[in-house]
Order: C-alpha cells, then sequence, then structure tokens
C-alpha cells in the first residue's frame, strides 16, 4: 500500500487530472458522495496541517507585525478584490447576473488543499497555510462584508452558516494535529510521497461531491457554461500570474508563488452550503474546480523545499 501511494504521491500531478475526468463521468458517486463533503473540507485541510510544525506556525501569529501583514494579505485577497473586480465588472456594463459568481470568488479564502499545492511544488507552503487559516478565521466577517459592499442582498442565516464553515476548518486543524501524533511528525517526513499520495486521493474525494447536478446544466445551457467555464479560468489563472508578476520584486519568488497560488485557487465550495440554490453558482463552483486541478501540472517548478517567510 505504501508503495502504491508513493507512486500516487509522484506522480499528483497526472492522478488530479484523471481524478478531474472520473468526476466529469461518474455523476452517480458526485450525488453518494454530497452529503460528505464538509468531512472533505476538513480531511483536506488536515493533511496539509499535519506535515507542518504547528506551534512554530502558531508562535509566529504572536508576532504582531507579521500577524498585520497577514491581515493585510487577507483584506487584499477579499473585501479588496471584491470592490476591484465588480467595480470593472460593471464599469463595462456586463451582465449582472455574473455578479454573485465575482463577489463569491473575492469572499473566499485561500483552498483548504492550498498548503498541500505548496508543497507539491515548493512554494512557501508556511504562508499558504497561515493567510488560508487567517482568511478562513476572518470568514464569518468579511464574506457577509464582501456582499454588502456590492449591494448584494443578505440573510441573516448566512453569518451562521459561515461561522459553522469556520468551525469546520478549525476541525480540520485539530484533525491535522491528531494525524501528526498518531502518524509522528517524522514518519511523515520520511514517506512524504506516500503522504502525497494520500492528499492527491484526498482532494479526487473532494471534487466528487462539486459535480452533482452540474452536467445537467451543461446540457442544458451549454452556452453560458461555456462563458463561466471562460470566467473561472480567468480569475484563477490569470489572477494566479497578475499576481505572481506584481509580488515578485518584493519578495522571494517561492512566495510571490504562493500568494499567486491562493489567490487564484478559493475554497468556492463554502457558499454551496451558505447561499440558496443558484445553476450558475453551482456551474462556477464546478468548473472552478478544473484550473484548481491543473494548476500542479501548468505551474510545476523545482522539487518542494520549505522558504521562510
Amino acid at each position: 500500500m505504501i508503495k502504491l501511494l508513493s507512486i500516487i504521491g509522484q506522480k499528483a500531478s497526472y492522478v488530479l487530472i484523471l481524478g478531474l475526468v472520473l468526476a466529469a463521468f461518474l455523476p452517480i458517486l458526485s450525488i453518494l458522495l454530497r452529503p460528505a463533503l464538509p468531512f472533505f473540507v476538513s480531511l483536506v485541510l488536515g493533511l496539509a496541517i499535519a506535515r507542518l510544525d504547528v506551534l512554530h506556525i502558531i508562535q509566529e501569529f504572536m508576532e504582531w507585525k507579521k500577524s498585520l501583514l497577514l491581515a493585510g494579505i487577507v483584506v487584499l485577497f477579499m473585501p479588496a478584490t471584491c470592490i476591484i473586480i465588480v467595480c470593472i465588472w460593471r464599469q463595462f456594463d456586463l451582465d449582472d447576473s455574473y455578479i454573485l459568481l465575482l463577489v463569491v470568488f473575492a469572499a473566499s479564502p485561500p483552498l483548504s488543499s492550498a498548503t498541500s499545492l505548496s508543497l507539491l511544488l515548493g512554494y512557501n507552503s508556511r504562508l499558504t497555510l497561515q493567510v488560508t487559516l487567517l482568511a478562513t478565521l476572518f470568514l464569518p466577517i468579511l464574506g457577509p462584508l464582501c456582499f454588502s459592499i456590492v449591494g448584494l442582498n443578505l440573510d441573516l442565516e448566512m453569518l451562521v452558516q459561515a461561522l459553522c464553515i469556520a468551525i469546520m476548518i478549525f476541525g480540520g486543524f485539530l484533525l491535522g494535529i491528531c494525524i501528526q501524533i498518531a502518524l509522528g511528525k517524522g514518519n511523515i517526513e520520511r514517506n512524504k510521497d506516500a503522504f502525497n499520495g494520500v492528499v492527491t486521493l484526498a482532494m479526487i474525494l473532494f471534487l466528487f461531491p462539486l459535480f452533482d447536478g452540474v452536467f445537467k446544466y451543461v446540457f442544458s445551457a451549454p452556452l453560458q457554461s461555456f462563458m463561466i467555464f471562460i470566467l473561472a479560468f480567468i480569475l484563477n489563472i490569470f489572477g494566479n500570474l497578475f499576481i505572481r508578476w506584481i509580488s515578485k520584486s518584493g519578495c522571494s519568488m517561492q512566495t510571490a508563488n504562493a500568494l499567486g497560488l491562493m489567490f487564484g485557487n478559493r475554497n468556492l465550495s463554502f457558499y454551496l452550503a451558505v447561499l440558496p440554490l443558484n445553476p450558475l453558482l453551482s456551474m462556477f463552483v464546478a468548473t472552478s474546480q478544473i484550473p484548481m486541478f491543473l494548476t500542479p501540472t501548468l505551474f510545476r517548478e523545482q522539487p518542494p523545499k520549505l522558504d521562510k517567510f
């Protein structure tokens, strides 16, 4: 089993693409696994945390200068991004029905598996984890704020759901600590390829519930589905590249890459549980997974190594 997981970990970028194809053509699994989505969110985050020195990261949060800098990144990535992209969209007088998708993108914290992707790609995984955790902590406040500043109506239930989502993420944090204690950090490091394999499989399982009902919508509205895919691709890939470009002059390449990765890859699935059922939103969340899962292939670089922030 260890050998098989090691092979999966070594070929993670290709396995993720295969998982994307399987999720697209096995809708029955998407239906069956949909109730397990909250657990998969916690699991993916927990597996990422299990590999890192959690105590050291918590100690770094106690440094107020660094905490302010991290908070600044979160504010730029969420409410500031929301204002900018919605203003640009309205400036060109584009279809208002897509504004919800733009706000959901901006109001979402980085992908739970962003830390695992950073580890796989050799980016600044410590910064990725810190920003992801902080953005998730601020989600009950910044999420509704992003909606209100662009004039979208809010329901009080959204605040309750956002808080539940934050608790779910911290459940992943505790799960990661338990995994690290049970397996031992030394054993995880010695079998890093096998652990990467576990992370890869968890990411694929996480993908299946997001595709529930999506292809029914594709067949009913193919042109609109294609436009949503293009929007998701632009926000992810071009957003990733743009943030890398403007960041590289002020920090290391590993940190710039991590910032781009986090900006483009958002945990949009949170809002499937928060907002009323919306076919456009479901399609957007599902199609956003395509550039996310292509990220290890499109942005493959040097073998993973940790970088200090």
